[in-house]
């Protein structure tokens, strides 16, 4: 994205963007309500990946929701990345 060497409109500065940086929406979109729970499934996918126990009565139902979803493009983009190959 934004980088020197990558982004010919990056500022000088070692972390600062450019206007039109991709970066800046994505940063948006996760301060939204949405933007945030999938970052809470995000997450609570991660504390399962370790073997963090978690009980379905820890976790919230637009939680739940928005982590299968989350496993339903996970499989779609693999099944689609193994068609390639």
């Amino acid at each position: 994205m934004c980088a020197p060497g990558r982004c010919p409109d990056a500022p000088e500065g070692e972390h600062e963007r450019c206007d039109h940086c991709p970066l800046n929406r994505l940063d948006a979109a996760q301060l939204t309500d949405t933007g945030q729970l999938l970052r809470r499934a995000l997450d609570l996918r991660a504390a399962l990946a370790m073997g963090i126990r978690i009980g379905l009565d820890e976790i919230d139902a637009d939680e739940f929701l928005a982590m299968q979803v989350v496993e339903q493009q996970r499989d779609a983009y693999d099944r689609e990345h193994i068609k390639r190959q």
